[in-house]
């Protein structure tokens, strides 16, 4: 029996609450007036955001965990998580941006590590997480001044939302591989008879382990502390994201009505700016009707790249940016126009590539011909030339091909020049102060370098197997919840 429109929409769109927890909105938009309804009764903030794109255009959405206790009613609740009064300002537990592209219906999220420095406005250098005593506006601002990122929507879920969400879906497995704890966040597994496997966590037990920074597994026989600190944090919380997809997928592929509850259940819990609506929760379902919660790859998250900063006697132990590899992060959360992509035609390899330097930064065209290498081209030589604001890409005549392949590697800039003065090299880039990093296109070929780079081989199929024509399939992964 063919599966009814609303109901496969319900199985693609409820996936995407592995993206953020308001985006289980996308197991019942555009089924009924409903959806419209509680979108209308999400609590609002004021926030000044970029100008939105268009619905079909990429667009950044902010997405905040705060860590306010201001809805720490109970004493259980209060003891947990500290009394309001005592504590402080609310800050950016969690701080992730999520690009969105709806017409490439693909979707990037990055999240930003607590203790990158950054130097907010009004205050100076601090960690990134302190954006948020001021409010909101002081993240849009931060990310604004110090990355060139514009936020077109704001999205807040705080303690008590994140617990609620879980509890609505039935609570979320997560793999544990020993016993487990962490004093700081109040995370502590540690049951009798122990064995590595899946346990389902309630909202009030997830909270915890997403919030851990400091956890210890009983391992070898005594209490191993994870030394990656936020990091850590940072890759369980995508992990269990990623849980909570699957979760939502197996419950509401088969039923509308659970899809509708969850949803019920989940989008008062929320915060967003005052102009988002379900126009806009519909481009994040665009962005992610393709993703398998089966299929670790078919979720992009990443973690802002760092590297530890030097000790600071006011803010302690900070990060700093890792160049070039954030740059390259960055100028996809800065891509709003027509995605580049790779074009038919010829392979990097078949290019011969001269890089000059126009941008006025030390060092660039050197940098820039490296990574192009990297991605296969063939580099022949680099030089300076006088300041430019945007990037030229100048070929030969008859090489029109060949710069569409290099241009599409540029991050979104390059202007085609035909230069009939180019010798030795197929394509001439000059860097303007527009250039960010090398970014392969969406659908880019691996290099020929890393195809071509000796693996290790797989192992050989029994003989029973090989007399059937087919390898014995692999165990399964017993950390797939």
């Amino acid at each position: 029996m063919t599966r009814s429109i609303p109901r496969v929409l319900l199985g693609r769109f409820a996936v995407a609450l592995a993206v953020s927890v308001p985006l289980v909105l996308g197991g019942v938009v555009g089924v009924n007036a409903f959806i419209d309804r509680k979108i209308d009764e999400i609590p609002r903030v004021k926030v000044k955001t970029a100008e939105n794109t268009d619905p079909g255009q990429p667009a950044n959405f902010l997405l905040i965990g705060s860590d306010t206790r201001a809805r720490n009613e109970t004493p259980e609740e209060r003891e947990a998580f500290g009394d309001p009064s005592a504590v402080g300002p609310p800050r950016s537990d969690t701080l992730m941006v999520i690009h969105v592209d709806p017409g490439q219906k693909t979707g990037f999220l990055v999240s930003f590590p607590r203790d990158l420095a950054v130097n907010v406005p009004g205050v100076g250098q601090s960690k990134i997480n302190a954006a948020f005593n001021s409010g909101p506006q002081g993240v849009v601002d931060t990310l604004r001044q110090n990355f060139n990122i514009d936020i077109h929507h704001y999205i807040e879920v705080d303690f008590q939302s994140f617990k609620g969400i879980v509890d609505a879906m039935g609570g979320v497995p997560v793999y544990i591989n020993a016993p487990s704890r962490d004093g700081h966040s109040g995370f502590e597994f540690i049951p009798f008879n122990f064995k590595p496997g899946c346990y389902t966590l309630d909202g009030s037990t997830a909270l915890n382990y997403v919030r851990s920074r400091d956890l210890e597994q009983y391992i070898d026989g005594r209490w191993q502390t994870d030394p990656r600190g936020d990091l850590g944090r940072i890759d369980r919380q995508q992990t269990f994201m990623k849980r909570l997809a699957t979760e939502a997928f197996r419950r509401s592929v088969n039923s509308p009505r659970t899809a509708l509850d969850i949803a019920d259940e989940t989008i008062p819990k929320l915060k967003a700016d005052e102009t988002l609506n379900s126009d806009d929760i519909k481009k994040l379902i665009t962005s992610f009707r393709r993703v398998d919660p089966n299929d670790p790859n078919s979720l992009e998250m990443v973690t802002f790249p760092t590297v530890p900063g030097p000790q600071n006697s006011r803010l302690g132990s900070i990060l700093e940016a890792k160049e070039p590899d954030a740059d390259a992060v960055l100028a996809r959360l800065r891509q709003f126009g027509p995605v580049p992509t790779q074009q038919n035609g010829p392979k990097p390899s078949e290019v011969r590539v001269r890089v000059f330097n126009g941008s006025g930064q030390n060092g660039l065209a050197s940098r820039t011909g490296a990574e192009l290498q990297q991605q296969g081209f063939v580099t022949v030589g680099v030089g300076n030339e006088p300041r430019v604001n945007a990037t030229q890409v100048h070929y030969r005549p008859g090489s029109l091909d060949k710069a569409r392949v290099v241009q599409s590697y540029l991050g979104g800039v390059g202007r085609l020049v035909e230069d009939k003065a180019i010798v030795e090299a197929d394509v001439a880039v000059v860097l303007g102060t527009d250039f960010k990093a090398v970014t392969p296109p969406p659908n880019a070929a691996a290099p020929d370098s890393a195809a071509a780079a000796p693996t290790t081989a797989a192992p050989a199929p029994s003989t029973a197997a090989a007399g059937k024509g087919k390898a014995k399939a692999p165990p399964p992964d017993p950390t797939q919840c």
